[in-house]
């Protein structure tokens, strides 16, 4: 199933369950510590870098998913910078990289949006404001 799909899924059963007066629900709740959302950050970037895709990036604990189109798309990671966190208008972590795509020009600066805890969800800006309708 496309991961798209699944956080979609994800996002309703909270929803839905929140809504059956079944507990309480803090955004909060989803948001991992910033240490492992850098270090998840870190492998999906690595995974990108080794070839691998979305989908592929290995058994970790706790799960990762990632999403962006371009490596999706097929497009490859040749080096990447975490320049660091940034401020972000919801409670989800967002951290700055520079990437270094195959065949670009210049390295491209790119906003990576961190959240979940299992799985943990590493989507390129661009990605989540498509599957948030933002």
């Amino acid at each position: 199933m496309h991961c798209g799909k699944l956080l979609v899924l994800w996002i309703g059963s909270i929803i839905a369950f929140n809504l059956a007066g079944c507990g309480r629900t803090d955004v909060t709740d989803y948001v991992p510590a910033e240490t492992l959302a850098l270090q998840s950050l870190t492998k999906a970037l690595d995974a990108w870098k080794e070839g691998h895709q979305p989908d592929k990036i290995g058994a970790t604990n706790p799960a990762i998913e990632a999403q962006d189109a371009g490596w999706s798309g097929g497009q490859k990671l040749t080096a990447y910078e975490v320049i660091g966190p940034e401020k972000s208008p919801d409670q989800n972590l967002r951290f700055r990289v520079k990437l270094t795509i195959t065949g670009a020009a210049a390295p491209q600066d790119t906003i990576f949006v961190v959240f979940g805890k299992d799985p943990i969800w590493v989507f390129s800006q661009a990605s989540y404001e498509k599957l948030s309708g933002m």
